[in-house]
């Protein structure tokens, strides 16, 4: 079970405890866990169904104190919860424990530690080592415990030398440039804190480090595939079960993943996000022909993302957007396109494209009018208009001049032509827009 360190500051730090997902909808409204320090009288933690995150991990408030054990108990619930929640909890070792210092959480003994990372150290007494050579010890708070006096310090390694190397082993782990990892490569995945989402019978993971085990909870059968790279391994593990943990490390596990097996038919939810010009109106997304107001769009969006202006399908300018902020892009012109990007997804294009005679070229025009058969009619009074508005086409204007001399003029061709010149004034007055 997860722990972590929270509320980090320079008087005071507190501490949670996470619960991974567990088939908990079955159960009443009466459901009660209870989690209290091991060996302690009177403190205690209880929490109701209801806080529970049915989609993912749970962190749990368990105070102030750090205590070595914890034990958690549940009341009106059954025992096949004992299959995601152990009766007992690694708490805080005395003598020093190290938590990540980005996510809070604790490090298990044997874990690996990287050049150049930061991370709390939380130990009870004061801790005389001093930031000399490669080695960084920076005290960030104290707290007194009726006898016990407990420091937070924030530690780092600059190189890999035998002196930052001893000083992370005096606390159970290993200075490392290739620490363990696990990654899901196959099949198709949600992911959580510490939970996969799939729908199939197996699941390929690519595994890096120092790793001498491989294993599953249930155990199921695992087979493994070397790398190119002498650390790394792809491995394939069966999972028939609807729950299944996969564990990697040496000695004890180092790293583990949920898999949690189930249709992947939910839709995640849609970032919330707007884009507007500089007089406040919306901007469709789309094909459009019309630039904005001062050629300028303003965005704004829920989550941090990333605006994306594209000329000839290079991108040309990228910019940052965090949340809730306002970002402009000006300067825009025809052949340019813009994309708003959350996480890996387009959520927002506009391409902007100046307007364009359907026929813009005289011999494709000539096709169009003369190589037709059919009917023949009187020429109408209003082709003069036409050959006057077709001036920058020369030719099709000396072929509407011999039909009218002629004083006749196919059908077919007559409404092609009037088609041709409404399309081409039209382009002719956006043009001046």
């Amino acid at each position: 079970m997860p722990i972590r360190v929270t509320n980090v500051s320079a008087y005071s730090f507190e501490f949670e405890v996470g619960l991974v997902r567990a088939p908990i909808g079955s159960l009443g409204g009466d459901f009660r866990i209870e989690i209290k320090p091991k060996g302690v009288l009177g403190e205690s933690y209880v929490f109701s169904k209801e806080r529970l995150n049915c989609e993912g991990i749970t962190y749990l408030p368990i105070g102030k104190r750090p205590f070595e054990k914890y034990t958690l108990g549940f009341q009106n619930g059954n025992e096949k919860l004992r299959e995601f929640w152990p009766k007992e909890i690694e708490g805080v070792d005395p003598n020093g424990t190290l938590f990540e210092k980005t996510s809070g959480k604790k490090l298990i003994c044997d874990a690996d530690v990287e050049i150049g990372k930061e991370y709390y150290l939380l130990k009870r007494n004061y801790l005389h080592k001093k930031s000399n050579g490669s080695i960084r010890v920076e005290q960030i708070a104290k707290q007194q415990f009726g006898w016990e006096r407990w420091y937070l310090y924030l530690v780092s390694a600059d190189a890999f030398d035998e002196e930052s190397a001893r000083f992370y082993l005096d606390f159970h782990c290993r200075l490392t440039d290739s620490p363990v990892s696990m990654q899901p490569i196959w099949p198709l995945f949600v992911e959580g804190n510490y939970l996969i989402k799939h729908n199939e019978s197996s699941i390929y993971m690519l595994v890096t480090g120092n790793v001498m085990a491989f294993a599953t909870f249930p155990p199921r059968k695992v087979r493994r595939f070397e790398g190119g790279a002498s650390q790394m391994k792809l491995c394939r593990a069966s999972c028939s079960a609807r729950q299944q943990l996969i564990s990697t490390g040496r000695t004890r596990a180092l790293q583990y993943i949920y898999f949690w097996k189930e249709p992947l038919d939910k839709e995640g939810m849609q970032p919330t996000f707007s884009v507007t010009d500089l007089k406040g109106a919306d901007a469709a997304p789309g094909v459009t022909d019309t630039l904005p107001y001062k050629k300028t769009l303003i965005f704004k969006s829920e989550f941090d993302g990333e605006i994306i202006i594209y000329k000839n399908n290079f991108a040309v300018d990228k910019r940052k957007i965090s949340a809730d902020k306002y970002v402009e892009t000006d300067g825009l012109v025809y052949g340019l396109s813009v994309e708003l990007v959350i996480g890996l997804d387009v959520v927002w294009k506009i391409e902007f494209k100046k307007r364009k005679s359907v026929v813009d070229d005289e011999a494709e025009i000539m096709r169009q009018i003369a190589d037709v058969s059919g009917a023949v009619i009187p020429t109408p009074h209003c082709l003069w208009n036409i050959m006057l508005g077709m001036g920058a086409y020369p030719n099709v204007c000396r072929w509407i001049k011999k039909c009218i001399r002629s004083g006749s003029i196919n059908e077919k061709s007559y409404r092609r032509l009037q088609n041709i010149y409404k399309r081409v004034n039209m382009n002719r007055e956006g043009d001046t827009i």
